[in-house]
């Protein structure tokens, strides 16, 4: 690097410390929507150094999924150095590059046999205010506790995002970036003001970095945004940065609380009592209110109830425990008729995991800083192989519904560890039903609840190993449980949550982040089945949409994966 571009690279570092120091000390005095004065930013430059590819490099957070011939790994700094990446890497490798940001994606999307290179942006971590536009930020590469962390201490601002803090903010926010908050703000993308893009000039074989939002000139920019807020991450380029003009304003406290009952003491009739009590709750619950359903595998031995209860601004901690002490007493009554409750023997299973002190203390609830209740609620867990799928819900459980996910949950195939196999049922709703369907590619906006079932396991097995005997066995028993629970829960509709195949209302299709290779893809010659399920018409029908999109900004189809959005 030249001793000029040092010199650049080093103003832009200052000022970014001006602003975060501004943010630390200046903000303390200003009122919530208040702005740092407008400083023009600079351009960050430099090279990316060369590296040789390792076996790090090759593995995604599910060990079921391994780049064998992975050939480059390309790691950022800057958005310079992103803009020579994309170039460099789709000029050599052609449509065998794939973009990863936390590794977190379900399937082997990114690492796969296929892929040549990654173009990891794990580097591009920064989150703060960006004076240039006004709007504070979170860089693609960011893992979602780094950006909680640096927008709550620093501005008093948070985002309603997910719950898991290794998740990478790149292909989290663009699919949708729901979490814990969302009830009470919507999803992220209902937040987003602009996205930082390099797109891909296949004929001139150059990449560019562009600011797009509501507000671009080009007509094709607004829509490309609006594919961004929704449309999922590898379908129009390689995102560096989004921006928030006006993020929420962080709670002060939240309760979090558990009802938990032990499995022999849950019969059929009961368990269909807790999802018809569940549904109602879900349906009627304050926006300040989330929950989680843990309808966890018999073999685990409990399943229960995960409450977040967030202050909204403004609310002392007299208040809020005056209030939340309510809520707590109204919802034990509720769901008393299920069971006699037991204490939480060890945490819940699954993504998030419950891990607090209550635990130890066996405390049905505790009353924590806002902080505190995102780390409790914040687990990733270990690196395991898992296999999840999703399904959106406008109305309670049918009976036959009721009776599959019973069912399912008490088989055990032999010789099977399923104590981590359960059906997480989220609460949904509230201001994420405020917009209409096409407002983003995101139409699920009338569902109360959202589900994701998931099955992990665990072996001593190295890397690529999975297709060894015994290994891919215990693979096999796992996605045949998941499969035929799945496929036996929603058999009225043809085997998945479709709602064009129910008369009744109760289904609204699936999670595009919660991505499900069974649903269709490309090989299988059935892509739009599994798209449609995600994004409905606003997939290709709507006069917006996500084919046309594609079309418009990557005519070649240099981004894609088994479920990426299509030409036609």
């Amino acid at each position: 690097m030249s001793h000029k571009s040092q010199g650049k690279q080093s103003r832009r570092a200052f000022l970014t410390g001006v602003a975060a120091t501004v943010g630390a000390a200046g903000l303390v005095g200003m009122t919530p929507r208040q702005k740092p004065p407008k400083i023009t930013r600079l351009k960050r430059l430099g090279s990316s150094p060369r590296k040789p590819t390792n076996l790090s490099d090759r593995q995604g957070f599910n060990r079921r999924w391994l780049a064998t011939n992975l050939r480059r790994a390309f790691v950022p700094t800057t958005f310079e150095q992103l803009e020579q990446n994309v170039t460099e890497a789709l000029s050599t490798y052609g449509r065998n590059v794939k973009i990863s940001a936390g590794r977190h994606c379900y399937e082997n999307f990114v690492y796969n046999d296929e892929t040549m290179a990654v173009i990891d942006i794990s580097a591009l971590n920064q989150s703060g205010f960006d004076l240039e536009h006004n709007a504070y930020f979170v860089d693609a590469g960011c893992e979602l506790w780094a950006a909680y962390r640096t927008l709550l201490n620093t501005y008093n601002r948070t985002l309603p995002a997910g719950s898991c803090y290794s998740v990478g903010a790149g292909g989290h926010i663009t699919g949708g970036g729901y979490g814990l908050l969302s009830r009470m703000h919507g999803l992220t993308v209902d937040r987003l003001t602009g996205v930082d893009i390099v797109t891909w000039d296949a004929a001139a074989r150059v990449a560019k970095l562009r600011y797009v939002s509501p507000r671009s000139s080009d007509p094709d920019e607004r829509d490309l945004f609006w594919a961004l807020s929704g449309g999922g991450g590898g379908n129009f380029g390689v995102i560096a940065r989004y921006y928030f003009e006006d993020p929420p304003i962080a709670p002060d406290y939240a309760t979090i609380w558990t009802i938990t009952w032990d499995w022999d003491q849950v019969t059929r009739a009961k368990f269909g009592h807790l999802l018809k009590v569940y549904a109602d709750l879900c349906a009627t619950m304050p926006e300040t209110d989330f929950s989680l359903l843990k309808l966890q595998h018999v073999s685990s031995g409990q399943l229960g109830l995960i409450f977040q209860i967030a202050s909204p601004p403004g609310t002392t901690l007299k208040e809020h425990v005056a209030y939340a002490q309510a809520r707590i007493a109204r919802e034990t009554q509720r769901f008393s008729g299920v069971g006699p409750f037991a204490a939480l023997k060890k945490p819940f299973a699954g993504q998030p995991a419950y891990m607090n002190t209550a635990l130890l203390n066996q405390r049905p609830a505790v009353h924590l800083t806002f902080l505190e209740a995102l780390q409790t609620l914040n687990g990733s867990g270990p690196n395991q192989f898992f296999k999840n799928k999703s399904a959106y819900m406008r109305k309670a459980f049918p009976d036959n519904q009721v009776e599959a996910l019973f069912h399912w949950l008490q088989v055990t195939p032999s010789k099977a560890d399923m104590s981590q196999s359960l059906v997480q049922v989220d609460s949904y709703g509230g201001v994420v039903n405020s917009l209409t369907p096409e407002a983003t590619p995101i139409p699920q906006r009338s569902s109360i609840m959202k589900l994701q079932y998931q099955t992990y396991w665990n072996n001593n097995s190295y890397p690529g190993q999975l297709d060894s005997r015994g290994f891919k066995e215990q693979e096999d028993v796992h996605l045949r449980w998941i499969r035929g629970m799945y496929q036996d829960v929603y058999a009225d509709y043809g085997g998945t949550p479709n709602p064009a195949n129910d008369p009744t209302g109760t289904v609204d299709g699936c999670y595009y982040n919660y991505c499900d290779r069974d649903l269709g893809t490309h090989l299988q010659g059935d892509v739009d089945k599994a798209l449609w399920l995600y994004f409905k018409g606003n997939f290709k029908d709507n006069d917006r949409n996500l084919v046309s999109v594609k079309r418009r900004w990557d005519p070649e189809n240099y981004f894609r994966h088994p479920q990426s959005i299509p030409l036609s």
